[in-house]
């Protein structure tokens, strides 16, 4: 069970981090107050007892040492006085110095301390100077000024600082939902998007709001559940269309079947319907063989056997088997091979390829016309054009030749076509080949295939 959600992990980031701000500025504040404030009044101080103790040194208790005390009591924030230290009580001063303090004036040293005022409940920075009459000390001359003075002016800066406190507060309290919400939302509704995508639902699509991490990472969502959609179409399509082919030449043989169980059937009728079976039963095993094929080749694991191939003899071979075809349907074949291109490939698969597109190019093509092949070399690669005089093909149709079972023609009888795979297989060979295939064609005019193979190196054969 999760302790943290990542807003709360936000939340308690932010909050850290501006109480620790916070913490630091005001004890920057106070630090600032103690040895820089304080310490220029106490310098203030000290320097005002140093004049005061001039004064008495130049005129002993004159009139203007005199002056100067009543001065400095009524005019500035300091208070100053004199205590005796020979007599018993040390009067005015007693509560004021301790026996440390005496013993520093004593030898002649002035003090400066911050302590409690001896009678009345309040900070005070003082500072005591010594007196010294024949040698010895007579009198301290004491000054001291209360903190609360000193810290008034302070006072406008602290409650800036307790606004500005408050106000980063309401500031953390309103930019961090914004901030968070901006970060939260999105990854909620990528979440929920995930939970419907579990679900078999790749309609669903994710708003996208910001152009940055978060954005590209939604919008990389919506592509893999665009993907995750046409890959489910295609797996429902493709059980449907396998469902439909394996269905009816198993209709076909049942029902044939069925029907040779009749006594009454002549010899004639019989060997019909064990022709009709024998060809739905070799149409099937020619499904079931290319459905193995094409799983084989789209998980790479096609038994392949690459070697130097003279490519053109590939063709060769292949166009030797479909003469006599050609002949009977009265179609021609006219080939301009290049015997010198040698590619690295697999002889059987090559075979397979071009088989595939010859009998596609016959299927379609009308007496009295012709089929075209040639093999040329281009920038590195063995290129193979196959070229018929047949219908041609609709412009829309070129990019979805290769999708298994599909069919240009939907309403095709089952004698007009194969299983519907070959194209799919003869893609993922070229492709195992690290080879290409392309169409084009003009309805009316024909269809021209061409494959392309890297051609190997001269240093890799010997001619």
């Amino acid at each position: 069970m999760k302790q943290y959600t990542i807003r709360k992990r936000i939340w308690i980031t932010i909050w850290t981090a501006s109480l620790f701000s916070a913490f630091v500025f005001i004890i920057m504040t106070f630090y600032l107050y103690d040895k820089f404030y304080i310490q220029t009044q106490e310098e203030l101080l000290i320097n005002r007892g140093e004049k005061l103790v001039t004064i008495y040194k130049a005129d002993g208790f004159s009139d203007a040492f005199s002056d100067s005390m009543t001065y400095t009591n009524e005019l500035t924030e300091t208070k100053v006085f004199l205590s005796s230290v020979k007599e018993d009580g040390l009067g005015s001063g007693k509560t004021f110095l301790r026996e440390q303090d005496l013993a520093r004036l004593q030898d002649g040293y002035a003090i400066s301390v911050t302590r409690k005022h001896p009678t009345e409940d309040v900070d005070i920075l003082m500072s005591a100077f010594p007196l010294i009459r024949d040698g010895e000390l007579d009198n301290a001359l004491i000054l001291y000024m209360e903190l609360s003075k000193i810290s008034e002016p302070f006072q406008p800066i602290r409650l800036m600082i307790t606004f500005l406190l408050i106000l980063m507060v309401v500031n953390l309290l309103i930019f961090g939902t914004q901030i968070i919400d901006t970060i939260i939302q999105p990854l909620i509704q990528m979440k929920r998007a995930s939970q419907v995508y579990a679900k078999g639902d790749f309609s669903h699509r994710i708003p996208i709001y910001y152009d940055d991490e978060i954005g590209e990472l939604a919008e990389t969502l919506n592509r893999m559940a665009e993907s995750l959609g046409l890959v489910e179409e295609q797996r429902k399509e493709f059980l449907a269309n396998v469902s439909h082919e394996l269905r009816t030449p198993l209709s076909y043989i049942r029902g044939y079947t069925e029907m040779l169980q009749d006594p009454s059937l002549d010899e004639k009728t019989k060997a019909q319907y064990y022709d009709i079976i024998e060809n739905e039963t070799e149409r099937l095993q020619r499904l079931v063989n290319d459905l193995l094929d094409l799983a084989q080749l789209e998980r790479d694991s096609y038994p392949m056997t690459k070697e130097p191939v003279v490519y053109s003899q590939v063709l060769e071979d292949v166009l030797y088997r479909f003469e006599p075809i050609a002949q009977a349907k009265g179609v021609s074949i006219e080939t301009e091979l290049d015997f010198d291109l040698i590619i690295l490939g697999d002889h059987d698969r090559l075979e397979q390829v071009v088989g595939n597109l010859l009998d596609n190019a016959l299927r379609y093509t009308e007496a009295g016309k012709s089929i075209h092949v040639k093999t040329f070399s281009e920038e590195g690669y063995a290129i193979t054009e196959i070229k018929d005089e047949g219908r041609g093909i609709p412009r829309e149709d070129l990019d979805k030749l290769t999708e298994r079972f599909y069919r240009v023609n939907k309403s095709r009888t089952r004698e007009d076509g194969g299983t519907g795979l070959g194209l799919a297989i003869a893609k993922h060979i070229m492709e195992r080949h690290d080879g290409s295939i392309h169409f084009s064609s003009e309805v009316g005019h024909g269809t021209t295939v061409t494959l392309g193979l890297p051609l190997l190196p001269d240093d890799e054969f010997d001619i």
